[in-house]
């Protein structure tokens, strides 16, 4: 049988050391970036639940004079209004109507709004398209 020395012990202990710190240095450098990747993945994904949860809710929409309007409410996040089509048309003069003013489109409206879209020189009956952050949205409008 032959005898182990001391500093043959101390060569073992010292190999099994290196090699645990090598692999806690890899698993290390893999773990960041596996969290960036996860990070990236999370950030899509609550960009696209957000998209979700935006919305419009159109309450009413009717026709006078020449003139169409459209009675909404905004979602929980809030929407920003791009443009307005009328019978597939877009329409260029259109406001929508927030906290006692009209304002041109685009607009951006707080969440949980309730708002007026006016458009001018409209014919009657009108498909209408509102175009916003969350997507699109269809009503039809009746002369009153």
């Amino acid at each position: 049988m032959k005898k182990r020395l001391v500093s043959d012990i101390v060569a073992e202990i010292m190999m099994i050391l290196v090699v645990l710190a090598v692999g806690v240095i890899v698993i290390a450098y893999l773990s960041s970036y596996s969290t960036s990747f996860i990070n990236i993945i999370n950030v899509k994904n609550s960009k696209q639940q957000l998209n979700i949860k935006q919305y419009i809710i159109p309450m009413g929409a009717y026709i006078h004079n020449n003139t169409l309007y459209v009675i909404f409410n905004t979602g929980p996040w809030g929407e920003e209004l791009y443009s307005v089509f009328v019978n597939n048309s877009l329409i260029n003069s259109c406001e929508v109507s927030y906290n006692n003013g009209w304002h041109p489109l685009p607009y951006t409206l707080p969440q949980n709004t309730i708002a007026v879209i006016k458009c001018q020189n409209v014919s009657l009956p009108s498909s209408i398209t509102i175009s916003y952050s969350g997507g699109e949205v269809e009503v039809e409008a009746s002369p009153t």
